[in-house]
């Protein structure tokens, strides 16, 4: 009888609740009247009140507040002391009777309400479910639990399992409950990246100029989007607050220590009979060099062949032996710290050598062996070769120097293409409005974007023939229109020749040759430092190099030409080879972690964002509801799998969030033009479109055959047919075309036409 009365109880109060939810809706629809924005401050004002007013009535509750009647019955008694008077006193009897002491976690829920921003309200639904069911399981729980009241529910509910399950079993069922809530935990967090199918309006497959939709919303025109420079207050600030702090400078190695240690090798090398001095120690946060003198008489050759002995009278990994050291009559002997400091990039971002450059492409390279940062100007390398094992610390430095140049450069000074065989590093960039393309994962897509590279290093270099300059800083000086800065970072490089090696050889090598002038620079990066991989034309126009740790010494000489590199202790230590230099300097990197480079990138995708979507009132929430949804590798390519559905699906929840016309909003995302299009893009399409026109149809093959010509001077079909390996009739096809659009002569017998355009 007592579980009946509790039912029908139960069925009551879900009657009252649905009045309470109609009379709630009907002041919605009077409160819809209203702006937008006083609606929701009203409705999370009203939810703060009733929570303090439900809170007050359960702290100030007294048992001779009221007169019992029945389970449910209450009737008033002559004096009331509850602070909220009958209402409070009702408002306690009731909650404690049903809930019992769980009933104090209601006004926290009705708080939490008011004080979250709307934009989470719908992720906050599934947490509300949640802590309803533990609110049941609390009920049961503090039945048992003396001192504490589980209330009619939890009385019951625990009756109800002792008596079919038995004390054992219920205590059994409740660990079972509350594993589940644990376990539940994580799924709540998690249920936001999850992505439902698009049912309510379907949307064409096929990406034209501009996205169909269905006609079941009203649309409105798409906002017209006029992308402008962002600006931003304290940018910088907000920057540095992404990274981590700096460690507190603590020696990690005493003087006593030191000079034990010189000692020892001292000692060590007499025992080879080498005799010889420490003239000087400098410690680092790494390694410490001892420089070492020898006497007169004693070969560097048999100084060098002691570094494994030394190492094993140190107790170390690897020591390395400077030989001489430059400058000096010294040989420098490098020693791993016991202790190792950590480099973080904010201390070098902060350092005034970084901050005091002008130029955009300067970029950080880590600290000396003494501890004093080292940066370097991307644009005086002028491209930068990259070698090392996996886990030496290859990534990190690629993300230490976008980081760097992300930190100085607005889009209009400089713009990346990021190319990642390996899908795993660089995606993360998708967000920067300084990329020209997506990054690239494709190896085969990745050879024609190089290829279109090289056309728009030739535009470049015929817009500043006509301008009368030589390089960009000239162009820039003169032209009221600046030219950004291109740098192309390619994360494996062994994973581009092995799908056409011979092509992205000749390619690459031509733009190193060719591309310093026009303000394009190169960043290869590899693991597999090969001579496969690592050709001699490539390396030849690489002079700025860089080498983690490898796995031997062949390693080491196929990236800097000398032994070293197989010396280093991995994490971020380096031998990093300036152009003009013949000795490297050994550095240790600045660690940046995958949430320091992700935080950036997200900066950046704010800033860039508030200005695509102004149109919009509430840009700046639409703005960071697009981040945390983690959105815009949808909107830069809506073309992959699922990116349609993902902005449909986020559409509809803005619309609830925030009040969005839903057809408006998947519009302007899905038409939306995120990357600022360049200046010589345009062109070629342009000239390409016009060169159609007045040829007609040509071969696919008819800009390749083109350059191919122009590049060796020689016309024939036997040449296009080696080359790409075609038949006879479509490479004298493409010759009549050619000749056709003046490009090569007519016919001469045996001997091959005439080239009319000369090689720039």
């Amino acid at each position: 009888m007592e579980i009946l009365k509790i039912i029908v109880v139960a069925v009551l109060a879900g009657f009252a609740l649905s009045a309470l939810v109609l009379i709630s809706m009907a002041l919605y629809r009077n409160l819809n009247k209203l702006d937008r924005g006083k609606r929701i401050f009203i409705m999370r004002f009203l939810s703060i009140l009733l929570s303090i007013l439900i809170f007050v009535s359960l702290a100030t509750y007294a048992k001779t507040d009221y007169i019992r009647k029945g389970i449910m019955g209450f009737s008033p008694a002559e004096s009331i002391t509850n602070r909220c008077g009958v209402v409070g006193a009702f408002i306690s009897y009731i909650l404690f009777t049903l809930f019992g002491t769980v009933a104090y976690i209601i006004p926290v829920i009705l708080f939490i309400w008011g004080v979250i921003k709307p934009i989470y309200y719908g992720r906050y639904l599934l947490w509300n479910a949640y802590i309803a069911v533990l609110v049941v399981f609390f009920d049961i729980t503090f039945e048992i639990v003396p001192r504490f009241y589980g209330g009619l529910i939890g009385s019951n509910l625990l009756s109800f399992l002792a008596k079919w399950l038995g004390n054992i079993g219920t205590y059994a069922l409740l660990a079972f409950i509350f594993a589940g809530l644990l376990y539940m935990v994580p799924a709540v967090r998690n249920r936001r990246r999850k992505t439902k199918p698009t049912k309510e309006v379907p949307i064409k497959q096929k990406r034209k100029k501009r996205i169909e939709i269905g006609p079941e919303t009203t649309l409105q025109p798409p906002v017209k989007i006029r992308p402008r420079k962002p600006v931003g207050i304290n940018f910088w600030e907000r920057f540095l607050s992404i990274l981590h702090e700096p460690e507190e400078d603590h020696i990690s190695i005493t003087e006593e220590e030191l000079n034990r240690n010189a000692k020892l090798i001292e000692k060590r090398f007499e025992e080879f009979d080498v005799s010889g001095k420490i003239i000087g120690i400098s410690p680092g946060p790494v390694v410490t060099r001892y420089e070492y003198k020898p006497a007169p008489g004693i070969k560097v050759s048999k100084i060098e062949s002691l570094a494994d002995d030394i190492a094993l009278s140190m107790k170390a990994s690897r020591v390395r032996i400077v030989a001489p050291i430059s400058g000096s009559s010294a040989i420098g002997i490098e020693v791993p710290n016991t202790t190792r400091k950590n480099v973080y990039l904010k201390q070098l971002l902060t350092n005034e050598r970084f901050t005091s450059s002008k130029s955009k492409l300067t970029t950080v390279m880590g600290v000396d062996i003494a501890g004093i940062p080292v940066c370097s100007d991307i644009q005086t390398m002028p491209h930068l070769l990259i070698a090392g094992a996996t886990g030496s610390g290859k990534s990190v430095f690629i993300n230490t120097i976008i980081a760097s140049i992300l930190s100085k450069a607005d889009p209009d000074d400089v713009r990346f293409v990021m190319i990642d065989p390996k899908r795993i590093e660089l995606p993360m960039y998708n967000s920067i409005p300084h990329l020209i393309h997506p990054v690239i994962a494709d190896a085969r897509k990745a050879l024609d974007v190089l290829k279109e590279i090289l056309e728009w290093m030739d535009t470049r270099y015929r817009e500043f023939a006509r301008a009368g300059v030589r390089d960009i800083e000239g162009y820039n000086t003169r032209s009221q229109t600046k030219k950004p800065y291109i740098v192309i970072i390619v994360d494996e490089l062994a994973d581009l020749m092995l799908t056409a090696s011979r092509e992205i050889e000749e390619t690459l090598t031509r733009l190193a040759q060719m591309s310093r002038a026009v303000g394009i620079h190169l960043v290869l990066a590899t693991q597999r430092p090969s001579v496969d991989v690592i050709t001699g034309l490539i390396k030849a126009n690489f002079p700025a190099r860089v080498a983690f740790q490898v796995a031997s010494k062949t390693d080491s000489r196929t990236i800097l030409d000398m032994n070293g590199a197989e010396k280093l202790l991995g994490r971020g230590d380096m031998l990093f080879l300036p152009p003009g230099k013949g000795e490297p300097e050994r550095l240790h990197g600045a660690y940046i972690s995958t949430e320091e480079a992700k935080g950036i990138a997200n900066l950046w995708a704010e800033r860039w964002l508030n200005e695509l979507l102004s149109e919009f009132e509430n840009c700046k929430e639409l703005t960071q509801m697009i981040i945390e949804y983690d959105l815009v590798d949808s909107i830069v390519n809506p073309d992959m799998p699922g990116a349609m559905e993902r902005i449909g699906n986020f559409s509809v929840e803005a619309e609830t969030a925030l009040d969005v016309d839903v057809g408006t909003l998947r519009s302007t995302l899905l038409n939306i033009d995120y990357y600022p299009p360049l200046t010589e893009m345009k062109i070629i399409a342009e000239e390409k479109e016009l060169f159609k026109e007045s040829l007609g149809e040509v071969d696919e093959l008819f800009d390749d055959a083109r350059k191919l010509v122009i590049r060796h001077q020689v016309a024939s079909v036997s040449l296009l047919q080696r080359h790409f390996k075609i038949g006879y009739a479509r490479a004298g096809r493409i010759i009549d075309q050619l000749e056709k659009a003046g490009i090569i002569g007519p016919y001469q017998g045996s001997k091959s036409r005439d080239v009319l355009i000369e090689l720039e």
